[in-house]
């Protein structure tokens, strides 16, 4: 019953002992992982030697591993590296509102599987809100598995793909016959559910092009969005900025903002942006995933934060400091595509083109204090002001030289050169700081 576990485990085992861990911290974390284990409300009573070898081992190691996560970023680090264990640390460390999911018990597992081409793509579990939803995956192949890009990933329900933003990672596991990771989809729209039935459609850009349709059904209800009416104004460093409203899920927190037409400032980022409740405890920007959309006019934005759903406070506040913002006339490159030349340089020239091609575009920028979230792209238009297509934009840092990299890559369309290229993130701040009491 539990081979595949086993083999898994023996897998991370032979990982596990080809990394160097520290030992001080490592006894130190199984210590606190036993004394949780000692005094959990929700134990039970049993014999370890009435235990399946495979299941004790399991529950050891997630004591361990969960415990080890939380008290040692340097532990997190080295687990993040070995294949599979990467979404545990996600969940654990890096997005509060995930694990508070976990703990309210409203991850639900589904454990439906398509075999296609010899490959087989199972559905681990889900987390549904009305604003996305994230998929925990497995694929298996009698061979090692190829490169994880996918062609397309659609979420359909009721007959219907759901539009919005789709993320998923490249897990280090080229050398596996498994890959474990997760698939983060954020709507455009909050979506009213007419039923629990949902289809998982991909594609995988493997020799074979191997496609999977795997439909499947939620047991537990759909928890519903708690909306906060804000309407509140705020001036900060003579730019003028309307909170909306928030509206609270499981998955995320949406603050949605518009900003004054007349302002002389693009607001780009919402830096620090944060839930805090009466404790001083506080919910901050998603980190693995979208962490916010765009209105068409530049004038409405939603931005994502970590959930406090299932949490009860007596107050929250809604406060941000580092608002990052450019001069409207310096919120864009200009570059040309058949030339291969930038015309318009970046604010302070901060951000260096290092390839230009017919369809994409590549950039560095040096940071400050090891910070790799600058260097997103907002949009792309042309010439005739028509926005370009970007089928994907990829972001990843260099830890030697300090470097924050990306590269947009434009559909094959008819594009009317120079182009613009739009910043969504650049380290340029607004005077200020602000604290408002949603509740």
């Amino acid at each position: 019953m539990y081979e595949k576990e086993e083999a898994k485990l023996h897998d991370m085992q032979k990982d596990l002992e080809k990394l160097s861990i520290p030992e001080d911290e490592l006894t130190q974390a199984i210590q606190q992982g036993m004394q949780i284990a000692k005094t959990s409300k929700h134990r039970k009573k049993r014999s370890f030697k009435r235990i399946a070898w495979s299941i004790s081992i399991a529950a050891l190691l997630f004591i361990t591993l969960v415990t080890s996560i939380r008290v040692s970023p340097a532990f997190a680090k080295t687990v993040a590296s070995i294949p599979g264990l990467e979404r545990l640390v996600d969940l654990i460390q890096y997005d509060k509102g995930l694990q508070a999911i976990v703990d309210n018990k409203y991850y639900e597992a589904i454990g439906v599987s398509q075999t296609k081409d010899n490959i087989k793509f199972t559905i681990d579990g889900v987390i549904v809100d009305e604003s996305g939803m994230v998929i925990f995956y497995t694929t298996e192949s009698p061979t090692k598995l190829s490169s994880g890009d996918y062609g397309m990933i659609e979420i359909f329900h009721n007959g219907k793909s759901l539009e919005g933003s789709t993320e998923y990672g490249y897990p280090d596991q080229e050398n596996k016959k498994y890959r474990t990771d997760k698939i983060i989809f954020t709507f455009a729209e909050q979506q009213k559910y007419i039923s629990k039935e949902f289809e998982l459609k991909l594609n995988l850009r493997n020799e074979q092009k191997t496609s999977f349709s795997i439909p499947f059904t939620l047991n537990k209800d759909i928890q519903k969005g708690k909306v906060f009416t804000i309407n509140k104004e705020i001036i900060m460093d003579g730019q003028k900025i309307v909170i909306e409203d928030i509206i609270l899920y499981p998955l995320r927190v949406a603050v949605n903002i518009s900003f004054d037409q007349r302002n002389t400032m693009k607001i780009l980022n919402f830096e620090d942006i944060r839930i805090e409740d009466e404790r001083g405890e506080d919910w901050s920007s998603i980190r693995n995933g979208i962490s916010s959309f765009g209105g068409d006019d530049d004038y409405q934005r939603t931005f994502f934060l970590q959930s406090n759903f299932f949490n009860q406070p007596k107050n929250l506040f809604l406060k941000f400091d580092k608002v990052q913002a450019l001069p409207k006339e310096e919120a864009y490159m200009i570059v040309d595509l058949d030339k291969k030349k930038v015309l318009k340089r970046s604010y302070q020239n901060k951000v260096v083109v290092t390839n230009i091609s017919d369809h994409s575009i590549k950039a560095k920028m040096k940071v400050k204090n090891g910070d790799k979230r600058f260097g997103m792209i907002y949009e792309v238009k042309d010439a005739k002001n028509k926005r370009l297509d970007m089928p994907s934009i990829g972001t990843w840092f260099d830890e030697e030289n300090n470097e924050a990299n990306w590269e947009v890559e434009l559909k094959p369309q008819k594009i009317v050169n120079p182009v613009k290229v739009y910043f969504s993130d650049y380290p340029n701040y607004l005077k200020g700081s602000t604290s408002i009491q949603i509740k």
